[in-house]
Parts: C-alpha cells; sequence; structure tokens
C-alpha cells in the first residue's frame, strides 16, 4: 500500500513509519487497541509551518509587485483547506488514510483530507528535508498562485469591482439599498451596484455589508470578469 502511494507522490521513503504516521487519523487510535500509537497531528502542525514558509518564499519571490498586505492576503487563499483537500483528492490519499469506522463511513471530510495532506508535507520534510517538500507542493502551488494573482482573486468582491470597473470603464461603482426586509433578527437587505445610473449587479444579505459583497460578485460575474 506504500508503495503505491509512494508512486503517486513521486518520494521513496527511506523511513516508510513516517509515511505510515501521517496516515494516521485520531479516531484509528480511538477505535483500535493501539495503545501507544500516535495520530497525524504533531506531523500535521509541522507540515503547516513548513507550508506557510514555502509558499511565502515562493510568494515573494514570484510576485516582486505585490505589497506585504497583498502576499498574506494572496497566501491565505492559495493554502486555504477547500485548495489542500483538493490536492489530497488528486493523489487519492483518502484511500490510504487509517481512520475509524464513522470517519471511514465519510469518506474523510475536506478538512480531515487537508490536515492529511499537511502531515505528508511533514513526513516528507522528515525523510528528504525541504528541498524535497518544494519540489513537491511548488508545482501544485504555482498554477493556482498566477491564477488568483492574475484575477485578484485574493480581494473581496468590492474591491477587485472597484478595481476592474475604474480599469475597464473608468467609473468608481456606487452602491445603493433597495429594500429591508423581516424583523430585525432575520432581516434581509436588498442593494444594487450602480456604474454611472446602470445597474449593473443586485445582491442580497442579513447585512447591507454581505449584500453589497454579493451585488459586487453578480456584477463582475455578469460582465465576464470572473
Amino acid at each position: 500500500m506504500h508503495e503505491e502511494l509512494e508512486k503517486i507522490l513521486e518520494v521513496h521513503f527511506q523511513d516508510p513509519k513516517l509515511l505510515t504516521l501521517a496516515l494516521t487519523h485520531r479516531s484509528y487510535i480511538y477505535e483500535s487497541a493501539g495503545a501507544g500509537q500516535s495520530s497525524n497531528e504533531r506531523m500535521e502542525f509541522l507540515g503547516d509551518s513548513i507550508l506557510a514558509l514555502i509558499s511565502a518564499d515562493f510568494l515573494y519571490r514570484t510576485f516582486p509587485l505585490l505589497s506585504e498586505g497583498e502576499l498574506t492576503d494572496v497566501r491565505a487563499v492559495l493554502v486555504r483547506t477547500e485548495t489542500l483537500a483538493n490536492f489530497a483528492r488528486e493523489i487519492e490519499l483518502g484511500k490510504f488514510l487509517l481512520m475509524g469506522k464513522g470517519e471511514q463511513h465519510s469518506g474523510g471530510g475536506q478538512r480531515v483530507l487537508a490536515a492529511a495532506f499537511e502531515a505528508i508535507l511533514g513526513a516528507i520534510y522528515l525523510d528528504q528535508g525541504l528541498t524535497a517538500v518544494q519540489h513537491f507542493i511548488i508545482p501544485r502551488l504555482e498554477p493556482i498562485a498566477h491564477r488568483i494573482v492574475d484575477k485578484r482573486l485574493f480581494k473581496d468582491n468590492k474591491s477587485r469591482f472597484q478595481e476592474l470597473a475604474q480599469a475597464h470603464e473608468g467609473i468608481t461603482p456606487s452602491y445603493r439599498l433597495v429594500s429591508q426586509e423581516g424583523p430585525s433578527h432575520n432581516r434581509e437587505f436588498t442593494v444594487e451596484v450602480l456604474l454611472g445610473e446602470q445597474v449593473a449587479g443586485k445582491g442580497q444579505g442579513r447585512n447591507k455589508q454581505s449584500a453589497e459583497q454579493e451585488a459586487a460578485r453578480g456584477a463582475l460575474i455578469s460582465r465576464g470578469w470572473i
């Protein structure tokens, strides 16, 4: 089983026990007579820190025009749980995980897969060092990072729409509250975003701010800007 995963990872472990540990979810320890066994949580902690370093180094070198705040925002989008879980699915990590029956039944949720992927990074680091982790992870991060930066996906919808509206049409968007309905504890706001007199998008939300974000998102989609 290890050999199959190593082939997918394109990494041959000198110490196979590290890979076993990276694949061991805490539910497996709880549900088996595994006295003295450890789960992958400590290794996940290590992998998370290594990923933070590698992604920061990669972004710093690759995007010299981004500010410190922008680099922080890009990294937050780049290494979020959803992305890591997708990486885990690409290498079919779920079928190699040691999990208790409850987790097996659910197939290992997104958080479990992301955590296991970070644990794999930790295992590669302990077995072969930082360069090996870089060779493994950077080809996965690179295309996503360029897409995030090129499409300004690290900005919130209002910021992105304002930037693009000014660039494409020379207009700063404005927002207009159309309605607010429902009791105070469950109110829904409807907002329109305008470019001049033209309604570019409409959105609903539990507060004015979230409705504005939804209106901006609708405008970005309708104009084909995302």
